[in-house]
């Protein structure tokens, strides 16, 4: 660990420039002349290519912020660094390695090694890759190797997450079943590949999640940012702290953004609801940097978290409502955020009769995915649940929507 902190930021295989925490906390990051020069991206839309230092008064920057690793993780961190865990430059420099999307921290004065508990396998592999993730949930970076799965060196790009069980009871089926549900019912969209597997030397079942920020073959890095990062939020509740109606507005107003984003967007957003996906906050949904401008990154993080009765309150507030008990979404909160979306009455239409033509083949798609890995019940349990989320929200809102057409047609 450096004595005075800084790191090298690097995008991709490019040295962007350096980064800086200063006494009292301030951190500075500052682009490099020739990276300037040279025309390069920027490496976060809230840190956009300027010769004046980036500062920050209140610690990092948000860009950075939201790349330290969370919850089980970032407790193993301090352990091996020996350090407290809100110490989050120094975590960052430490495990800046492999970050997510395209760029990394490098510690150019690295005072040794972390320390690491052998007798904690699973917190050894987690830390051999010096990664940062977030998310709460135990995780680790992978590689695939033949026909196994191991954990990531630090010499290496690992193109596999690796999300393993955790406090909260069958979390790595719940979320293979609900990303199962969630590809079902929009086949036409983007949704992460995901398998339920095993990782040499972790013992349980592992749910084995492909990188979308690296590239198959070449393993090179995909640049993207989490809307937690777009909006310029800080890393922990802040990621609470906002509605699904500010990402709507984020990609209408932005520069470069597409508006059949939007329509994509918003049908994620409602499969959300329909499968009982109450945790899908800010850092849950994310742009790809592309030549073009901002892109969506196929969907990620979809568990039913309403499942679990500590967890049935949304995760975003909707239509003016906070802290909604999913029980008490209405066709109103729906139609007021595809409005939002800037999707005309037709679009929203079409949006409910797919998902209801989609609702049969999903169910047989998860009852499917269920017996593979021999969770029928919890598999039953999901079902119970999009049943009751589509009579209780989904059945009336169509009828609601032409109601209101033919309403509109006769005035």
């Amino acid at each position: 660990m450096a004595a005075a902190l800084w790191g090298k930021v690097y995008y991709q295989d490019s040295f962007a420039g350096e980064l800086r925490q200063e006494p009292g906390g301030r951190c500075v990051f500052s682009y490099d002349a020739d990276y300037l020069a040279e025309k390069r991206p920027p490496i976060a839309f809230k840190l956009p290519l300027q010769t004046e230092p980036h500062r920050c008064e209140q610690g990092l920057h948000s860009f950075f912020d939201n790349l330290v690793s969370e919850g089980w993780l970032r407790d193993a961190q301090a352990r091996a660094l020996k350090i407290d865990r809100n110490n989050r430059f120094a975590l960052l420099l430490a495990f800046g390695h492999d970050c997510a999307g395209a760029v990394s921290i490098v510690d150019p004065e690295p005072a040794g090694e972390p320390i690491v508990d052998l007798d904690d396998p699973t917190a050894t592999a987690a830390l051999a890759s010096r990664s940062s993730l977030s998310g709460i949930q135990p995780k680790l970076l992978a590689v695939q190797e033949d026909r196994y799965v191991r954990p990531a060196r630090r010499d290496e790009v690992a193109t596999i997450i690796a999300k393993l069980p955790g406090a909260i009871p069958d979390i790595v089926e719940n979320e293979f079943l609900t990303t199962t549900a969630n590809r079902a019912l929009l086949p036409d969209d983007e949704t992460v590949e995901a398998t339920i597997g095993t990782v040499e030397g972790i013992a349980g079942r592992a749910l084995l999640v492909r990188r979308f920020d690296r590239r198959p073959r070449s393993h090179s890095k995909i640049h993207f940012e989490e809307f937690n990062q777009l909006l310029g939020r800080r890393s922990g509740d802040d990621k609470y702290d906002a509605s699904y109606e500010d990402m709507a507005q984020f990609i209408r107003t932005t520069p470069g953004c597409t508006p059949v984003d939007a329509w994509r967007l918003y049908r994620r957003v409602v499969v959300c609801f329909l499968t009982g996906n109450t945790d899908a906050h800010l850092k849950n949904f994310a742009m790809f940097h592309t030549p073009d401008g901002l892109r969506l990154t196929p969907a990620y993080d979809l568990v039913a978290a309403a499942l679990y009765p500590e967890y049935r309150v949304l995760a975003l507030a909707i239509g003016g409502a906070a802290n909604l008990g999913i029980e008490k979404l209405k066709p109103k909160h729906v139609i007021t955020l595809g409005e939002a979306y800037g999707l005309s009455r037709a679009v929203l239409i079409d949006v409910f009769k797919t998902l209801d033509n989609r609702r049969r083949i999903a169910d047989k798609a998860v009852a499917e995915a269920a017996k593979r890995i021999g969770q029928e019940r919890l598999g039953e349990r999901l079902l119970e649940l999009m049943e009751r989320r589509w009579n209780g929200t989904f059945a009336l809102t169509g009828p609601l929507l032409l109601k209101k057409q033919s309403g509109d047609a006769a005035g």
